[in-house]
């Protein structure tokens, strides 16, 4: 009559030592998580507090720490438009991005292809070389690249900020020739066995099979580009053919002189970010590991 007691006692002490560490794996998880909310609101507050004050009247008197408008207006977006013809910007970059993406994608797919599928004297050596080149502060070659441009008489046209990107960038090539090693060889070479090209087996076998690493190249390209400042202030002085982030730093030095500069810099800012947030909001599903599986290739 005693074992069975002592077994059921022995059960019962497991199943509290089970409760126990359930409640306890619990508490953790709540705790994590109420540090990390914690940890976003922190983080996130300042921008919610911009854009709180960009939806202020324009003779609002608000608390910049409160993210909450005194009263709900549009008039500083009314005045992005109208007064300081911010959208005319807008177009401007969402051409060259456009542009450079499509480009710039395309070319470091089909470099990417060239270096990992194809063989040819001197593809190590190229290769290295632009391992090199990604290892050079961006900076440094602004003045060589705009000597270059100066010849080709492409400054203050927007072919010069166009061309520089066509190449994807050494980053984007490695990036492409490393997911292009992950695309099976007989594959290729049963295709060609079957009569493909070169180019039948570019578009028709390659691409569809590269499509993720193509987008993660289109998107980092579309970010790279809608948030270029220096180069793009170097290049075009054209007043008419600036772009957005040149132009939001022009109207930020204004903010003595115009007492609207700084609220419309900031609802700007605001409407600039949007696409980068877009962007990653849209690739994050399969952004992550796509660039660590190519890397990893």
């Amino acid at each position: 009559m005693v074992a069975p007691s002592v077994t059921r006692g022995t059960t019962l002490n497991r199943g509290w030592g089970l409760l126990s560490k359930v409640g306890l794996f619990r508490l953790r998880a709540i705790l994590t998580t109420a540090l990390a909310l914690l940890l976003s609101l922190i983080f996130i507050w300042p921008f919610l507090c911009i854009v709180g004050s960009t939806f202020n009247p324009i003779d609002a008197i608000a608390n910049p720490l409160i993210p909450i408008p005194s009263r709900f207006s549009t008039q500083f977006y009314e005045l992005m438009v109208e007064k300081y013809e911010m959208h005319k910007y807008v177009l401007n970059s969402v051409l060259i991005a456009l542009a450079t993406t499509v480009l710039g994608a395309f070319a470091a797919a089909l470099s990417g292809y060239a270096l990992a599928k194809l063989r040819f004297p001197g593809r190590d050596l190229l290769f290295s070389i632009i391992i090199g080149i990604m290892l050079l502060p961006t900076t440094t070659m602004l003045v060589p690249q705009f000597v270059v441009m100066k010849e080709l008489g492409l400054v203050d046209n927007y072919w010069g900020l166009i061309l520089p990107s066509i190449g994807g960038g050494a980053f984007g090539i490695f990036l492409m020739r490393q997911f292009m090693l992950n695309i099976p060889t007989e594959m290729l070479e049963a295709a060609r066995m079957d009569g493909a090209n070169e180019f039948d087996l570019f578009f028709r076998i390659v691409l569809p099979n590269a499509s993720a690493g193509v987008g993660v190249i289109a998107t980092l390209s579309l970010r790279g580009s809608w948030n270029a400042l220096l180069w793009p202030q170097i290049l075009i002085s054209d007043v008419e053919k600036r772009l957005l982030m040149p132009a939001i730093v022009m109207l930020n030095q204004l903010q003595v002189a115009d007492a609207f500069a700084l609220p419309v810099v900031r609802a700007t800012a605001i409407l600039a970010a949007l696409v980068p947030l877009g962007l990653y909001a849209y690739s994050q599903r399969y952004f992550i590991s796509t660039l660590a599986g190519a890397i990893k290739g």
